[in-house]
């Protein structure tokens, strides 16, 4: 068996905890001491945005002439600016990408000051063209979005990354006051402000609830003073930044879980795009508790949201959604079955059949 070594660039690792930064730590935790696919080492970003090594860091500037991978992995788009560089540092190394689409549309750049923001997606579109073999996603929502925008490489999609043993031993009965839990940044395009307007009608009309909001973001000052303004202190519990293990017992302890994320018009520097949900991780998470998910009908929630496990909602008129909402609590299903269809050991077996498969093809 032949071994392939990989070369890993990561952005931000644990402990922080989005999404890219779970991906990340198990990443690295998998293929650690993989016998076929070893880790060569992790590059990633220091707080002045130099590049530095995880796990032999010197002080010194990475001499890349040191590493013989076969496999080069990006978690980040961090690296677009560098990407054509360092892909004539490696020109045999099978390059593979993973991204949720989000930061391809946004398309920042540091270096490169294009002031308008269709040019600056041109020059993400192109570098990637050039230089990277699989970009790996999260849905076909997400595979469309990159399409239409240009992009021509291959495509893998894979769907999933959840701590499975953390949501296995959730409760079984109904709570009262019913129990609602959400584990969102406060962001725009996570909608939480109408979020608690829902909650304050729900309220109204006699239901009793136990709302717990988990994650932080620029929004959650102006948020919490929404939920003060509203009178809704009493039924709404802001808990912070929790790791992915309390996020995760948060979850699978939730009669229901509610995240009525939307498409925003996001304004940047020259240009306009919309950012949606390329899948949600704490939506994943839920449904491999089997928490019953509302979520919004948007971005690629159409994907997994479905059957028995959960339902979308239409985000406007906000009385249809009181309304629909409303139904589904007073019918509530009784908790699903833990389901392992996302766990962090499918989505690294679909990566070894990827790099067998793309290793192959390129030699």
């Amino acid at each position: 068996m032949k071994k392939r070594g990989i070369l890993f660039f990561a952005d931000r690792l644990p402990p922080l905890s989005g999404g890219m930064e779970m991906h990340g730590g198990y990443f690295i935790d998998y293929f650690k001491d993989h016998l076929q696919f070893p880790l060569l080492d992790v590059v990633s970003k220091d707080k002045d945005g130099r590049d530095t090594l995880v796990f032999k860091e010197t002080g010194e500037a990475i001499n890349y002439h040191h590493f013989n991978p076969e496999i080069v992995f990006f978690n980040s788009g961090r690296w677009i600016e560098e990407l054509e560089e360092i892909r004539n540092q490696f020109p045999n190394a099978l390059f593979l990408y993973r991204t949720g689409g989000n930061e391809i549309l946004k398309a920042p750049l540091v270096k490169n000051h294009i002031l308008d923001h269709f040019l600056r997606q041109r020059y993400w579109v192109k570098v990637l063209n050039q230089s990277i073999d699989v970009l790996i996603t999260n849905s076909v929502y997400t595979e469309s979005r990159l399409r239409d925008l240009g992009i021509t490489c291959s495509f893998f999609r894979s769907v999933g990354g959840v701590n499975s043993e953390a949501l296995k031993s959730g409760k079984k009965k109904v709570s009262s006051p019913l129990r609602i839990f959400s584990a969102a940044r406060f962001v725009p395009y996570k909608n939480h402000k109408l979020f608690l307007r829902i909650i304050k009608e729900l309220v109204k009309i006699g239901f009793s609830l136990n709302v717990r909001l988990a994650g932080d973001g620029p929004l959650l000052d102006e948020v919490k003073a929404f939920a003060q303004e509203i009178n809704l202190l009493g039924s709404v519990t802001f808990l912070g930044v929790l790791n992915n293990q309390k996020t995760c017992q948060e979850i699978a302890n939730a009669d229901v879980y509610i995240q009525l994320s939307g498409d925003v018009l996001t304004s940047v520097p020259g240009g306009r795009y919309i950012h949606s949900e390329g899948m949600g991780r704490s939506i994943l998470e839920a449904l491999t508790a089997g928490t019953f998910v509302i979520a919004g009908n948007s971005g690629a929630l159409p994907e997994i949201v479905k059957g028995d496990k959960g339902i979308l909602v239409d985000l406007f008129p906000e009385e249809q959604i009181v309304k629909v909402i409303a139904q589904t609590l007073q019918n509530l299903p009784s908790k699903g079955k833990f389901d392992p269809t996302y766990c962090w050991s499918h989505i690294f077996a679909q990566y070894k059949d990827l790099f067998r498969r793309e290793s192959a093809s390129c030699n």
